[in-house]
């Protein structure tokens, strides 16, 4: 199998494909892939009609995605499917790496009919975006409190586009974040998910334009203070990739991500939250705004480590 190396350029390729997908989760889309390409090679190649993206991490090579677009009850996809694995089986050193991640609840029954397991990968979070714009009822109580508050100290504060000159002030904001969190919780793992996501956010940031990612800044007294970015995820749904706010800035978060709510609602009538990294206070934030679904999504791997290939 001949892989090509993913880059800025097959953007389009792979938009166009994943545009025939009808998913609400939010891998599906080019930058949240794009953004860790510090942290992972990907590769691309064509089998059959389906585009097959690959991550390798080291010596071994995993499907951050499933081929796409993605069918059920295909003979022809199926054996793309088992063509990839089969591909990842053999050219791993560890062979329990060769998995493909983020396939939809859907998709579970046909893939565990057809040789495969699957376990939960992580849980997104779907919400209305009328209703984040809202905030109405007893439920948004304490995100209101919070964002009056922050607009009756800060009556001129603004959300405004990201420009490319934004880049650098973001770039710091992140690090002064990053500082705060790693004193607020002495936690080794937690501290090296800050540090893998700084080269994240600064992949797209820099690249936002590139990448299709739509950002918005609050500066106060002259400085960013919070910055915004997502994408759009298939029709009517917007996913929010970053946010990050200084944290001594109280209300900020609130204000940030209710103003762009405001200013999606016309577009889109869904925000996907993405998930909550395991994280146990970013798990009480999100289900604090309470989603109207939360949407699984698995990692699937052979139920026997060698398969066959139908012809």
């Amino acid at each position: 199998m001949q892989l090509q190396p993913l880059t800025l350029n097959d953007k389009p390729i792979f938009e166009a494909h994943a545009h025939r997908s009808c998913t609400r989760l939010s891998h599906y889309a080019f930058a949240p892939l794009y953004v860790w390409r510090e942290h992972f090679q990907f590769y691309w190649t064509q089998l059959a009609d389906y585009l097959c993206i690959f991550a390798k991490q080291g010596d071994d090579y995993f499907m951050p995605i499933l081929p796409m677009p993605y069918e059920t009850n295909n003979r022809t996809y199926l054996n793309t499917v088992n063509k990839a694995s089969q591909f990842m089986l053999a050219s791993n050193r560890n062979r329990h790496i060769a998995r493909i991640e983020n396939v939809p609840q859907e998709m579970i029954s046909f893939f565990e009919k057809n040789g495969f397991r699957a376990t939960l990968k992580e849980t997104e979070y779907f919400y209305e975006t009328a209703v984040l714009a809202e905030l109405r009822g007893n439920g948004y109580k304490q995100q209101r409190h919070a964002y009056n508050t922050f607009v009756g100290q800060y009556p001129s504060a603004k959300l405004r586009p990201y420009r490319p000159a934004d880049q650098d002030e973001c770039f710091a904001l992140y690090d002064r974040w990053r500082e705060t969190r790693a004193q607020q919780y002495d936690d080794s793992i937690y501290n090296a998910m800050l540090d893998d996501s700084r080269s994240a956010h600064r992949i797209g940031v820099s690249h936002a334009d590139a990448l299709g990612l739509l950002g918005r800044v609050v500066r106060i007294d002259g400085e960013i203070r919070g910055y915004t970015f997502g994408y759009p995820l298939g029709a009517g749904t917007f996913c929010v990739l970053f946010e990050i706010t200084d944290l001594g800035t109280k209300g900020l978060a609130q204000f940030i991500y209710r103003e762009f709510c405001k200013e999606l609602m016309d577009t889109y009538r869904w925000i996907n939250a993405m998930d909550d990294s395991g994280l146990e206070n970013l798990k009480r934030v999100k289900h604090a705004y309470h989603p109207i679904q939360l949407i699984p999504s698995y990692n699937i791997v052979p139920s026997k480590l060698t398969m066959k290939v139908s012809a």
